[in-house]
């Protein structure tokens, strides 16, 4: 019995600490013992003794483990044969052809929900099927090797009377027969379609590292041939310009665009390292892991989107080219962006935008409904982008403000470019830059709100502190736009300087404590990394303290539209805080992970609908004697059935389980 070349590559993350520890094992039958073996004659009894005791932990823990998820797995399956009460079937000819009758009014779970924690459950199945596969397998292995190495029928004496007999073997089957009971119920979900049925519940592969298809690569290198060219035609026309001012304020209007293809860009590159080192992100975002973005799609976007950010500036600096007005070419650039976006197709990736418009809009709508890691996670990615939004500001300020519609074909672009509203100009700009970290804040409020936690509102006080820093920015920007304020500036920035000191002490320390997971043993680490070295690790603490010092002067330098040395400077700054965002995004996720580990969480927790269905457990078992159904799976316990109870240790503890399942089947 042969075993792959990288067991690891076999093996659930989340379920790692619960498999066989084959490399533990394995190094007690290595070539000294069988020379103590001859030596000394006694020695075969201890290493007897060890190995088998080893052998039977590790049994013990396993069989434990696929207990507790089989148990699991029969009382979700048993909710589903509940609220399939509402599915019937009305013409059971050859092809099984079955109508769904909708749920009725007082159920909280509609069909699309239960689809959704269908495949949730049977994906659960087919990784406990594995699960039991690859440990029966390690178990004869490790067994078979005692054996040919101490020349003895130990080990094939313990596969029969322990292994074999074992839940691990005698309940092999198991998980096969659960699952296609699910496919009989997805198909009757689906109306009968068992094409589609089985397309929604197929199984991703094990192998995390997404494949390459020929077509994403072509496009994405002939996108990248194209840029090399057109930043090499862009740099020499900078550097061929002899006023350099008349070019700031194009440039000005791409800033924002060019944050968002950079962020673009290391969150393809986010993706990429998450998959070479096992980090399951797409069950830390609750993505469908049978159809979601790879970092190859990512990087085709970014690469698309460079290109054509930079065939417009090239086209707007050279306007005869195209007959086009110069101040329309931002305009239709950042109209092409809103579209590939917004548009009602089923193009650009549907499916992906649309996820991230529901998620924007649960961002927005946070106060109001609870908050999940997504959520948390985007909101904390438009903190980062923060210029972008100032970008935006200052397009929707050229475009309503500064450019002339009725003589646009003779106009030049104007010198500069800002937002010039008077008085409340500097509140405008206050306002964008405190309005990511108002949408933590208020997640953070409804976190403590849902969950009663007193961490939440620290980390709400966290970004509290963003919001005394763009305050007393924009007091000290007030007072020195007025020569007569001079000492009252002063002040302010004197007091701006303390609270940004503050901020970042507290924004540092929460990144590496709270998001990150440092600083709790091995020397500034913590006992289990994912990555391979810790220099990364080290080398990220000190980039985060040097990149959020950035961000906060930024802060104060974002605000002063008077002086083209800080404008300047704050748009050198801003792409660094996209890339200290990358970096944080390395570790929040991984820290992430860590924790789907030690709750061996592998599949979407969909606790909500789990919730709903419970409750209509409730409400079908009490007027269980009124529903008829034909066809249809039913999971509720009859009064001739006889109900299984069994007891099995859970997390230290005992814990009583119930099936509603007859050992034989279930009746269809």
């Amino acid at each position: 019995m042969t075993l792959p070349d990288h067991p690891d590559l076999q093996m659930i993350p989340e379920w790692k600490k619960q498999y066989i520890s084959y490399e533990t094992l394995k190094p007690m039958l290595k070539n000294e013992d069988r020379l103590n073996l001859i030596c000394y004659g006694n020695s075969q009894r201890s290493v007897t003794e060890e190995f088998f005791k080893s052998c039977e932990e590790e049994l013990n823990k396993v069989n434990r483990f696929y207990s507790e998820k089989l148990s699991e797995a029969h009382n979700r399956l048993a909710t589903f044969g509940i609220v399939a009460q509402d599915v019937s079937g009305s013409d059971q000819g050859h092809n099984h052809v079955v109508r769904i009758t909708p749920p009725i009014k007082r159920k909280n779970t509609n069909i699309k929900q239960i689809k959704m924690a269908v495949c949730e459950l049977y994906l659960s199945l087919a990784f406990l099927q594995k699960y039991q596969e690859f440990n029966y397998k390690c178990f004869c292995k490790i067994t078979i090797m005692y054996d040919s190495k101490f020349a003895s029928e130990h080990g094939l004496k313990w596969r029969n009377e322990r292994l074999d007999t074992s839940l691990l073997n005698t309940d092999r089957g198991k998980c096969k027969h659960l699952m296609s009971k699910l496919e009989t119920f997805m198909i009757q979900l689906e109306g009968g379609d068992k094409l589609r049925a089985m397309k929604r519940l197929e199984v991703p592969p094990m192998d995390k590292t997404p494949k390459v298809e020929v077509w994403i690569m072509f496009r994405t290198g002939f996108s990248c041939g194209l840029i090399l060219a057109f930043l090499t035609i862009l740099i020499f026309r900078v550097f061929n310009e002899t006023d350099l001012e008349l070019l700031k304020p194009q440039l000005q209007l791409y800033k924002g665009s060019f944050l968002l293809i950079e962020f673009l860009f290391l969150i393809g590159l986010n993706l990429y390292c998450f998959n070479t080192s096992a980090i399951n992100h797409t069950l830390i975002f609750g993505l469908d892991p049978r159809e979601h973005l790879s970092c190859y799609h990512i990087f085709e976007m970014a690469g698309g989107l460079t290109m054509c950010w930079c065939s417009s500036i090239l086209a707007s600096l050279h306007p005869p080219v195209l007959s086009v007005p110069q101040q329309l070419h931002p305009l239709l650039f950042h109209s092409f962006l809103l579209f590939l976006l917004l548009n009602p197709f089923s193009i650009f990736h549907a499916q992906a935008r649309r996820w991230l418009m529901v998620t924007m809009c649960k961002v927005l709508a946070a106060p109001f409904q609870p908050v999940g890691f997504a959520e948390c996670w985007l909101a904390d990615q438009f903190n980062s982008l923060s210029p972008l939004f100032l970008g935006l500001r200052d397009l929707l300020c050229f475009y309503t403000c500064q450019i002339n519609w009725r003589d646009m074909w003779s106009d030049s672009l104007p010198s500069t470019v800002s937002l010039d509203c008077g008085q409340y100009s500097m509140a405008v700009t206050c306002l964008i830059q405190c309005f990511p970290p108002w949408l933590r804040f208020a997640q953070c409020l409804r976190c403590f709100w849902d969950t009663g936690h007193t961490l939440h509102l620290l980390n709400a006080g966290k970004y509290f502190t963003v919001f005394l820093m763009v305050t007393f920015a924009g007091l000290y920007n007030m007072a020195r736009e007025r020569s007569a304020l001079l000492e009252e500036g002063r002040i302010y920035l004197y007091i701006w300087a303390v609270v940004t000191c503050m901020g970042v002490l507290v924004t540092v320390s929460w990144d590496l404590r709270m998001d990150w997971g440092l600083l709790q043993g091995n020397g500034l680490l913590k006992d289990e990394l994912v990555y391979s070295q810790q220099l990364y690790y080290y080398a990220a603490m000190l980039a985060d303290v040097l990149l959020r010092v950035s961000w906060a002067i930024n802060i104060l330098l974002a605000q002063m539209k008077d002086s083209a040395a800080a404008a300047t400077a704050s748009a050198l700054l801003a792409p660094l805080e996209v890339l200290r965002r990358f970096i944080w995004n390395l570790f929040r996720l991984e820290n992430e992970q860590l924790k789907n580990c030690d709750k061996c969480c592998a599949v979407r927790d969909l606790w909500n609908i789990w919730r709903h269905l419970e409750k209509d457990l409730n409400v079908l078992s009490e007027d269980h004697h009124k529903i008829t159904t034909h066809g249809t799976i039913c999971c509720l316990p009859l009064p001739n059935q006889r109900v299984k109870e069994t007891k099995l240790p859970a997390g230290g503890k005992m814990q009583r389980f119930a099936h509603v399942f007859k050992e034989e089947n279930i009746s269809v």
